[in-house]
């Protein structure tokens, strides 16, 4: 789903420039005071979010944390299946329990990316507000849904995680 959002983006700025850009008026805006206000808000209030999650996320070691796992070595097919036994709570039996284990840890401890989304999504929101014309418009509000989808994936994931660790507390000694 994402993936077609971000082709509808990547399109919608193609045929806008492909018709001539500032010539046919989607481009074109003049937004009332208090929106370019509130969009530069938005835009600086994201910006202050973003980098201060990655400062705290550098600060912590965070963005490091996986650069050692098992999972780094696997096919993108075997990391798909782990994924969906994790997140079901339907692990094989013939699976690698230490690497069922790893993956439900990753899902917990990625939660940390829905904060940069978030100032992603601050940040997109403010610039349909200083643009204040259609086609700003447009493109804000799909990736205002990417970036929804993927915080709430985010969130779902790590919940999912945790449960499954719950559920499984005899896999972790092994």
């Amino acid at each position: 789903m994402l993936l077609v959002l971000l082709a509808a983006v990547v399109g919608a700025l193609a045929v806008g420039v492909a018709m001539g850009g500032q010539n046919t008026g989607v481009f074109d805006g003049d937004p009332p005071h208090w929106a370019s206000r509130l969009g530069l808000v938005l835009v600086i209030v994201g910006v202050v979010i973003e980098v201060a999650a990655a400062v705290w996320i550098v600060g912590t070691g965070r963005y490091r944390s996986g650069r050692r796992s098992p999972l780094l070595g696997l096919g993108w097919s075997h990391r798909r299946r782990l994924d969906r036994q994790v997140r079901r709570d339907a692990p094989e039996a013939d699976e690698d329990r230490a690497l069922l284990v790893e993956t439900a840890d990753q899902f917990v401890k990625q939660r940390y990316l829905a904060v940069l989304c978030s100032g992603l999504l601050m940040t997109s929101v403010g610039q349909v507000f200083v643009g204040y014309a259609p086609f700003h418009a447009v493109t804000g509000g799909l990736l205002l849904v990417i970036w929804v989808v993927l915080i709430v994936s985010i969130l779902r994931n790590a919940r999912r995680g945790e449960a499954f660790l719950r559920n499984h507390p005899d896999f972790r000694d092994r």
